[in-house]
Protein backbone atom coordinates (compact mmCIF):
# COMPACT_ATOMS: atom_id res chain seq x y z
CA UNK A 1 0.00 0.00 0.00
CA UNK A 2 2.38 2.05 1.08
CA UNK A 3 5.00 1.70 -2.01
CA UNK A 4 2.08 2.16 -4.04
CA UNK A 5 1.61 5.90 -2.91
CA UNK A 6 5.41 6.44 -2.87
CA UNK A 7 5.30 5.39 -6.42
CA UNK A 8 2.86 7.38 -7.76
CA UNK A 9 4.38 10.17 -6.23
CA UNK A 10 7.65 9.89 -7.70
CA UNK A 11 5.75 9.62 -10.87
CA UNK A 12 4.55 12.89 -10.09
CA UNK A 13 7.23 14.53 -8.91
CA UNK A 14 8.72 13.66 -12.27
CA UNK A 15 5.98 14.32 -14.56
CA UNK A 16 6.91 15.95 -17.76
CA UNK A 17 3.34 16.06 -19.09
CA UNK A 18 2.97 18.19 -22.16
CA UNK A 19 -0.34 19.64 -23.95
CA UNK A 20 -1.61 17.87 -26.31
CA UNK A 21 -1.53 20.61 -28.78
CA UNK A 22 -2.33 23.55 -27.23
CA UNK A 23 -1.78 26.58 -29.26
CA UNK A 24 0.19 28.54 -25.65
CA UNK A 25 3.99 28.30 -26.45
CA UNK A 26 5.32 27.79 -23.12
CA UNK A 27 3.88 27.70 -19.39
CA UNK A 28 4.49 31.51 -18.68
CA UNK A 29 1.58 32.13 -20.96
CA UNK A 30 -0.93 30.76 -19.12
CA UNK A 31 -0.33 32.25 -15.63
CA UNK A 32 -0.13 35.74 -16.49
CA UNK A 33 -1.41 38.70 -14.10
CA UNK A 34 -4.66 38.87 -15.40
CA UNK A 35 -5.14 34.65 -14.21
CA UNK A 36 -4.22 34.98 -10.65
CA UNK A 37 -3.52 38.75 -9.72
CA UNK A 38 -6.81 38.95 -7.78
CA UNK A 39 -6.74 35.45 -6.00
CA UNK A 40 -6.61 35.83 -2.19
CA UNK A 41 -3.54 34.54 -0.11
CA UNK A 42 -3.31 33.35 3.31
CA UNK A 43 -5.10 30.50 5.38
CA UNK A 44 -9.09 31.53 4.73
CA UNK A 45 -10.77 30.10 2.13
CA UNK A 46 -14.06 31.71 0.85
CA UNK A 47 -17.08 29.79 0.56
CA UNK A 48 -20.31 30.41 -0.61
CA UNK A 49 -24.02 28.42 -0.14
CA UNK A 50 -25.37 26.09 -2.76
CA UNK A 51 -28.18 24.08 -3.43
CA UNK A 52 -26.64 22.13 -5.96
CA UNK A 53 -23.06 20.80 -6.91
CA UNK A 54 -21.48 22.84 -10.25
CA UNK A 55 -20.83 20.17 -12.79
CA UNK A 56 -18.17 20.03 -15.37
CA UNK A 57 -18.17 19.01 -19.39
CA UNK A 58 -15.34 17.79 -20.42
CA UNK A 59 -15.47 17.72 -24.54
CA UNK A 60 -13.40 15.78 -26.15
CA UNK A 61 -11.84 16.22 -29.26
CA UNK A 62 -13.61 12.80 -30.95
CA UNK A 63 -16.97 14.86 -29.54
CA UNK A 64 -17.79 12.40 -26.59
CA UNK A 65 -18.33 14.11 -23.35
CA UNK A 66 -17.10 13.37 -19.61
CA UNK A 67 -19.21 14.83 -16.85
CA UNK A 68 -18.49 15.69 -13.22
CA UNK A 69 -19.89 16.73 -10.37
CA UNK A 70 -17.33 19.10 -8.34
CA UNK A 71 -18.23 18.22 -4.93
CA UNK A 72 -18.28 21.24 -3.20
CA UNK A 73 -18.95 20.02 0.17
CA UNK A 74 -15.56 17.85 0.12
CA UNK A 75 -12.92 20.33 -1.41
CA UNK A 76 -14.48 24.13 -1.75
CA UNK A 77 -11.12 25.98 -2.67
CA UNK A 78 -10.05 22.60 -4.88
CA UNK A 79 -13.31 23.00 -6.83
CA UNK A 80 -12.84 26.92 -7.13
CA UNK A 81 -9.47 26.44 -8.54
CA UNK A 82 -10.59 24.28 -11.10
CA UNK A 83 -13.91 26.26 -12.24
CA UNK A 84 -11.00 29.42 -12.36
CA UNK A 85 -8.67 27.01 -14.66
CA UNK A 86 -11.85 26.59 -16.96
CA UNK A 87 -13.37 29.63 -17.01
CA UNK A 88 -9.66 30.93 -18.32
CA UNK A 89 -10.08 28.27 -20.66
CA UNK A 90 -6.59 27.10 -19.51
CA UNK A 91 -7.71 23.25 -20.04
CA UNK A 92 -8.87 23.32 -23.45
CA UNK A 93 -6.60 21.61 -26.00
CA UNK A 94 -4.86 19.87 -23.42
CA UNK A 95 -5.29 16.11 -23.34
CA UNK A 96 -5.13 13.18 -21.01
CA UNK A 97 -1.62 12.12 -21.33
CA UNK A 98 0.03 9.91 -18.94
CA UNK A 99 -1.47 7.03 -17.24
CA UNK A 100 -0.30 5.00 -14.00
CA UNK A 101 -1.14 1.96 -12.98
CA UNK A 102 -3.59 1.05 -15.58
CA UNK A 103 -6.03 3.03 -13.33
CA UNK A 104 -5.13 6.65 -12.96
CA UNK A 105 -5.82 9.15 -16.36
CA UNK A 106 -3.65 12.16 -15.55
CA UNK A 107 -4.07 15.67 -17.05
CA UNK A 108 -3.85 19.28 -17.09
CA UNK A 109 0.09 20.09 -17.19
CA UNK A 110 0.77 23.12 -19.39
CA UNK A 111 3.21 23.12 -22.43
CA UNK A 112 6.74 22.98 -21.70
CA UNK A 113 8.15 23.10 -18.14
CA UNK A 114 5.50 23.42 -15.73
CA UNK A 115 6.51 26.31 -12.81
CA UNK A 116 3.37 27.27 -11.54
CA UNK A 117 3.54 30.60 -10.04
CA UNK A 118 1.44 29.36 -7.30
CA UNK A 119 0.19 26.89 -4.94
CA UNK A 120 -3.05 25.30 -3.50
CA UNK A 121 -3.23 24.35 -0.33
CA UNK A 122 -4.50 20.85 0.37
CA UNK A 123 -8.17 19.63 1.66
CA UNK A 124 -8.07 16.09 3.44
CA UNK A 125 -11.10 16.71 5.88
CA UNK A 126 -13.31 14.50 7.04
CA UNK A 127 -15.55 15.68 4.17
CA UNK A 128 -13.03 14.37 1.36
CA UNK A 129 -14.15 11.59 -1.20
CA UNK A 130 -12.86 7.97 -0.86
CA UNK A 131 -10.84 7.51 -4.34
CA UNK A 132 -13.19 4.96 -6.16
CA UNK A 133 -13.50 4.72 -9.43
CA UNK A 134 -14.93 7.79 -11.12
CA UNK A 135 -12.95 10.02 -8.31
CA UNK A 136 -11.38 13.03 -9.74
CA UNK A 137 -8.55 13.86 -7.31
CA UNK A 138 -5.66 16.57 -7.66
CA UNK A 139 -1.94 15.97 -8.40
CA UNK A 140 0.58 17.00 -6.21
CA UNK A 141 4.01 16.61 -5.19
CA UNK A 142 5.48 14.83 -2.01
CA UNK A 143 5.55 18.08 -0.19
CA UNK A 144 2.26 19.11 1.46
CA UNK A 145 0.60 22.12 -0.22
CA UNK A 146 1.63 21.27 -3.89
CA UNK A 147 -1.75 21.64 -5.81
CA UNK A 148 -1.81 23.21 -9.11
CA UNK A 149 -4.18 22.42 -12.17
CA UNK A 150 -3.85 19.02 -12.44
CA UNK A 151 -5.82 16.07 -11.64
CA UNK A 152 -6.17 12.59 -12.18
CA UNK A 153 -9.44 10.41 -12.57
CA UNK A 154 -9.68 7.13 -11.39
CA UNK A 155 -10.92 3.91 -13.08
CA UNK A 156 -10.53 1.96 -10.33
CA UNK A 157 -10.12 2.14 -6.62
CA UNK A 158 -7.23 3.26 -4.81
CA UNK A 159 -8.95 4.13 -1.44
CA UNK A 160 -5.10 4.34 0.04
CA UNK A 161 -4.87 7.90 -1.76
CA UNK A 162 -7.82 8.88 0.48
CA UNK A 163 -6.07 11.62 3.38
CA UNK A 164 -3.37 11.86 1.21
CA UNK A 165 -4.65 13.48 -2.13
CA UNK A 166 -7.52 16.32 -2.28
CA UNK A 167 -10.57 14.25 -3.95
CA UNK A 168 -12.54 17.16 -5.62
CA UNK A 169 -15.39 15.23 -7.76
CA UNK A 170 -16.55 12.50 -9.48
CA UNK A 171 -17.08 11.39 -13.01
CA UNK A 172 -21.31 11.00 -13.25
CA UNK A 173 -21.14 10.69 -17.28
CA UNK A 174 -18.90 9.56 -19.69
CA UNK A 175 -16.68 7.10 -17.64
CA UNK A 176 -16.37 4.77 -20.13
CA UNK A 177 -14.20 7.27 -22.29
CA UNK A 178 -11.83 7.20 -19.34
CA UNK A 179 -12.00 3.64 -19.24
CA UNK A 180 -10.65 3.36 -23.08
CA UNK A 181 -7.63 5.86 -21.99
CA UNK A 182 -6.56 4.01 -19.19
CA UNK A 183 -6.80 0.64 -21.76
CA UNK A 184 -4.82 2.05 -24.30
CA UNK A 185 -1.36 1.76 -25.52
CA UNK A 186 1.07 3.06 -23.10
CA UNK A 187 4.97 3.41 -23.17
CA UNK A 188 7.18 2.01 -20.13
CA UNK A 189 6.43 5.20 -18.47
CA UNK A 190 3.13 5.73 -18.48
CA UNK A 191 2.83 8.05 -21.65
CA UNK A 192 -0.14 7.17 -23.80
CA UNK A 193 0.56 6.50 -27.35
CA UNK A 194 -1.89 8.55 -28.78
CA UNK A 195 -2.51 11.00 -26.47
CA UNK A 196 -6.70 11.93 -25.78
CA UNK A 197 -7.66 15.44 -26.59
CA UNK A 198 -9.57 17.92 -24.36
CA UNK A 199 -11.61 20.28 -26.81
CA UNK A 200 -13.03 22.50 -24.40
CA UNK A 201 -14.29 22.07 -20.66
CA UNK A 202 -17.17 24.50 -19.14
CA UNK A 203 -18.59 24.45 -16.08
CA UNK A 204 -22.67 24.93 -14.78
CA UNK A 205 -22.66 26.32 -11.72
CA UNK A 206 -26.20 27.08 -11.41
CA UNK A 207 -26.49 30.42 -11.27
CA UNK A 208 -24.01 30.77 -8.07
CA UNK A 209 -21.71 32.84 -8.93
CA UNK A 210 -18.27 31.09 -7.13
CA UNK A 211 -15.39 32.74 -5.07
CA UNK A 212 -11.60 32.71 -6.64
CA UNK A 213 -9.71 30.24 -4.54
CA UNK A 214 -7.41 30.99 -1.70
CA UNK A 215 -3.26 30.70 -2.79
CA UNK A 216 -0.25 30.26 -2.05
CA UNK A 217 2.45 32.17 -3.81
CA UNK A 218 5.49 30.47 -5.20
Amino acid sequence: MKKAISVFIIAVMILGLCACGNDKENSNEFYDDSFYNEFPTGDEIFTVEIDKNPQAVLTLTDGSEIVIELCYEAAPNAVANFIAFADEKIYDKMGFTDVRNNCIVMTGAMEGEFSAPYYVQDEVTDNNLSHVRGTVSMIRTSNSDTLTGQFFILTKDQTHFDSRFTAFGTVIEGIENIDKIAASEKDDNGKVAEPVGIEKVRVKTFGVKMPLPTIILN
